[in-house]
């Protein structure tokens, strides 16, 4: 592989997502902030770049053979993986997750300060989120698979209504950045999801269940932003060559 210093942080846990735990250990976000250089995020976040080095080489030695390599999924089986693993997590667990959300703020928003903020943050959460899938789901996944069957077939194609995929990617991307700030706040006002002491049982539920969806938010977040929207972007190059004029 590249040297880790050729590499930007979403390269590196594309090519190995065991690195995504190295990254974690220092709180460098390789999802919406996936595109720059590790030397960069090291020198803003005082963080030792030899010391960070060794551990994400080592992350690569110890690379498990039954680790999911998203990098080598076919990008209609990877939308597909997208829709069905984090998608269908998000419409069960909102709910939930809201239902404790507001349970905890309505008993005990008065009790710990973080609490209103909390509940405002997750409500806009949630409802970006509902926004944003159905415009994945709707639009672009099934562009994608337009684009791949068609290239398959031979046939000719027809450029599609947005013009090129690059338009709604720049609005997932954007999207994914607000979604990127609300839980870079959530972590630090319930300081990276602990429980404050005496903390009732639905008080500790509501946190794992956030820290479970921001990690899921996150991979979520990683395959398409690091994986999935560069290699259609260079499929749709393809495509357009066949395009009907």
């Amino acid at each position: 592989m590249e040297l880790i210093n050729e590499l930007k942080v979403g390269q590196i846990v594309r090519k190995n997502p065991k690195a995504a735990d190295v990254f974690n250990e220092y709180g460098i976000d390789y999802c919406c902030g996936g595109n720059v250089m590790l030397s960069e995020v090291c020198e803003k976040q005082a963080i030792d770049f030899d010391e960070i080095s060794l551990k994400i080489e080592k992350s690569f030695e110890d690379k498990q053979a039954s680790s999911l390599d998203f990098d080598q999924f076919e990008l209609d089986f990877l939308a597909d993986y997208v829709t069905n693993v984090h998608h269908n997590y998000l419409y069960k667990n909102l709910p939930e997750i809201r239902f404790y959300v507001e349970k905890v703020f309505n008993k005990h928003g008065e009790r710990f300060d973080y609490l209103p903020e909390l509940h405002d943050l997750y409500l806009a959460l949630e409802s970006d989120l509902l926004g944003h899938l159905p415009k994945e789901e709707n639009i672009l996944f099934p562009y994608i698979k337009k684009m791949i069957n068609e290239l398959k077939l031979k046939e000719k194609s027809e450029k599609p209504f947005f013009g090129t995929i690059q338009n709604p990617i720049s609005v997932m991307h954007a999207e994914h950045d607000e979604a990127g700030e609300i839980l870079h706040r959530m972590r630090t006002i319930t300081h990276n999801y602990t429980a404050p002491e005496n903390a009732c049982n639905s008080h500790l539920v509501m946190i794992s269940k956030l820290k479970e969806l921001d990690a899921d938010l996150v991979q979520h977040i990683h395959i398409e932003n690091n994986i999935l929207f560069p290699k259609v972007v260079i499929l749709e190059e393809e495509y357009f060559k066949n395009a009907v004029a």
